[in-house]
């Protein structure tokens, strides 16, 4: 009986970890700017919420490059945000070459460039936290591909 009790509260000790475990892991949303932070902060990336005439963003910056995090899809108060588009550009390489963006287009997967309303060539990635947000890993994961495409990004347009 001895056993069977240790064999019982063993199991009730792993039940209740596997169960609480999913709580201690807070999910990232654009609803949440603040869990984006958390993100940014662990990386060492300064992170800046601002709200500006449209949806509010985050600035930051990587290795001397700054970038935005774009909260979008938000409701009429700019708030409650379904989702995220890092944004990265130069404003010193106007009129850069279509044809040099159709070529990076056609390379990449995650990412895409153009040139923006000043001509200014820009890079943006989407990511889609809506529903409850995603796992701190998946976004961190994104993070990484992001700052990877920036530093391959600068490097293709300043060459």
């Amino acid at each position: 009986m001895k056993g069977l009790k240790s064999a019982v509260f063993g199991m009730a000790t792993a039940l209740a970890m596997v169960c609480a475990a999913p709580a201690s892991a807070q999910n990232v949303s654009a609803t949440r700017p603040d869990s984006i932070a958390a993100v940014l902060k662990a990386r060492g990336l300064p992170s800046e919420l601002k709200q500006g005439d449209g949806n509010p963003y985050i600035r930051s910056a990587y290795d001397d490059m700054p970038f935005l995090i774009a909260l979008m899809n938000c409701d009429d108060a700019k708030a409650n945000c379904a989702t995220v588009q890092f944004y990265f550009g130069f404003n010193d390489r106007k009129g850069f070459s279509l044809d040099k963006l159709n070529e990076w287009n056609a390379k990449k997967r995650f990412v895409r460039a153009y040139r923006d309303d000043d001509n200014d060539p820009v890079l943006v990635m989407d990511v889609d936290t809506d529903k409850g947000g995603i796992p701190q890993a998946v976004f961190n994961e994104n993070l990484s591909v992001w700052l990877d495409q920036m530093q391959q990004y600068r490097r293709f347009v300043t060459e």
